[in-house]
């Protein structure tokens, strides 16, 4: 009897072990969700004419940028490798334009798409400032500016433009 009693007590009390990390594991799984993980994004357009009609403005942009050989080279000095940006920022310049004319006049699409250009202004702009310290024989970093979280424009660039099936749309690498 005293063995059956010893088993008893030892599988209750797994048991109730069990139920305890049990509970932990899902208490855990819904601090992650609450407070850990990334938001799910906001910013996906259910207008989708824009993202169809700008993906392919920014897919050849990025095909362009290849072919004029602006992606991933190596410059010898601070200015040459001023000048690659230059020639690179001045074909994202004229997308950015063009992505400017396939905003929809109204409504939620063009509130965020036009937000969504504004950064891209502000990217470039952060581009101009480093390339003119290029030209002046700096060989500085590239810094942009910091959202509000902290985060730099750049990511909130590239989250719209994934969110939005607009790959090609995000800041180009390499360049």
């Amino acid at each position: 009897m005293n063995g059956e009693a010893s088993a008893t007590s030892t599988r209750a009390r797994v048991t109730r072990i069990a139920i305890v990390v049990g509970l932990g594991l899902f208490a855990a799984g819904w601090v992650y969700v609450l407070f850990i993980a990334p938001p799910a994004p906001t910013d996906f357009l259910k207008d989708r004419s824009f993202p169809t009609a700008a993906e392919p403005v920014c897919a050849a942009t990025v095909t362009s940028l290849q072919q004029a050989n602006l992606v991933n080279q190596q410059a010898s000095s601070p200015q040459q490798r001023g000048d690659l940006a230059d020639r690179a920022d001045d074909q994202l310049t004229d997308m950015v334009a063009r992505l400017r004319t396939l905003v929809p006049a109204t409504g939620e699409a063009h509130d965020a798409a036009t937000a969504w250009l504004n950064d891209w202004d502000q990217w470039l702009h952060d581009r101009a400032a480093w390339t003119a310290q290029l030209h002046a024989g700096t060989d500085a970093q590239f810094f942009e500016k910091q959202r509000a979280n902290g985060e730099p424009s750049s990511t909130a660039l590239n989250a719209f433009a994934v969110t939005n099936d607009m790959g090609s749309c995000q800041t180009p690498a390499g360049i």
